[in-house]
């Protein structure tokens, strides 16, 4: 990366999978929760690669100055300097992604919040990638980095194979991006349908999964042409945000969460893995044997087995506003908006 987070995150990469005496892996095997980053102004989205955590904060801290926007951080796992990825300006990170090579994003210029969308297109909101080898922290330049530029803020991403899919629940649209930034002249750039309100994104190399929280339907598109998505489900209450995993695909609801085979014969109904929450659950992550969903209001992280087999049990209570949420083998990872932090549960 061009700097000491990169030096830090080559000297961990030979060890991540066995070094017990690297800083936190004592801590995870003896304590499963842990706060691994605090003072954080409104953390938000979070995603993971195999050596690091990335999160989105709403707003500026003091870390930042007198900037305006929010932030882009990482974390090296198991080291616990906090590590910026952009310099500080007005932008403020909301959704974020990531494959092997790249970090992608989405932003809104906090300055422009107030903006109508009507009328000439602007560029306060956009959807912009990065390499995680740049030299950090880097300075926003949209001709280098903006895959999308527009009116209608992204509030979910997701990346494929060949392309980031952005969601836009104002704009009635689901945004398709080339990850390389290229437009051969006949590749469409955007998908109009559902024209309610797209909710939710996942994506399985060049298949896609997206949600209409106004129409009650997820739909479907495995032909790599988004003008051929199709219906895969309807007459559901409000589907949002969604994640897949190799067999199946697993969505919030307005009280619970819901699971459905990607390759479900006819007429197959949906299974409730969780429902009667008394608040509206906020992020949903998927692996192993479990789904992990977060309750912002109840202050709640319930696991579920993906197999409906065990009762759903809360993880983690009294947790401070918990949003955004991944995970992997290394553990289960959080954000606490209200309190600002990001938290990790050991999962074995």
């Amino acid at each position: 990366m061009g700097s000491a987070a990169a030096l830090a995150l080559a000297a961990l990469a030979p060890c991540l999978q066995g070094c017990a005496q690297i800083a936190g892996l004592e801590d995870r095997e003896v304590t499963p929760l842990i706060t691994i980053a605090d003072g954080q102004a409104g953390p938000r989205a979070i995603a993971l690669d195999e050596q690091a955590i990335y999160w989105a904060n709403e707003r500026s801290d003091g870390a930042q100055g007198s900037a305006a926007g929010g932030a882009l951080r990482m974390q090296i796992k198991d080291d616990f300097a906090v590590v910026d990825l952009l310099q500080p300006s007005s932008e403020s990170p909301e959704a974020v992604a990531v494959d092997a090579t790249h970090i992608y994003w989405s932003s809104t210029d906090s300055e422009r919040a107030d903006e109508s969308c009507e009328g000439e297109m602007t560029d306060r909101d956009k959807l912009l990638r990065m390499p995680k080898d740049a030299a950090l922290p880097v300075a926003l330049d949209t001709e280098q980095m903006a895959l999308w530029m527009g009116c209608g803020r992204i509030s979910a991403i997701a990346a494929g194979d060949a392309q980031v899919y952005g969601v836009r629940t104002r704009g009635h649209r689901v945004n398709w991006e080339r990850k390389d930034g290229t437009d051969d002249g006949n590749y469409p750039t955007g998908v109009d349908v559902p024209t309610g309100a797209p909710a939710g994104v996942a994506a399985d190399g060049d298949i896609v999964y997206f949600t209409d929280q106004s129409t009650g339907e997820i739909f479907v598109d495995d032909t790599g042409d988004e003008e051929k998505e199709r219906v895969l489900l309807d007459g559901l209450d409000m589907p949002g945000p969604i994640v897949a995993d190799e067999t199946n695909l697993y969505w919030l609801t307005p009280d619970g969460v819901l699971r459905y085979p990607r390759s479900a014969p006819a007429g197959e109904a949906p299974v409730a893995l969780l429902d009667k929450l008394s608040s509206a659950p906020t992020g949903i992550a998927a692996h192993g044997d479990h789904v992990y969903v977060t309750v912002r209001a109840a202050g709640d992280v319930y696991r579920l087995r993906k197999d409906n087999t065990a009762v759903p049990e809360v993880i983690a209570p009294g947790q401070e506003g918990p949003t955004g949420i991944a995970a992997d083998a290394s553990g289960v990872y959080w954000t606490n908006t209200d309190s600002g932090e990001i938290v990790r549960f050991n999962d074995e």
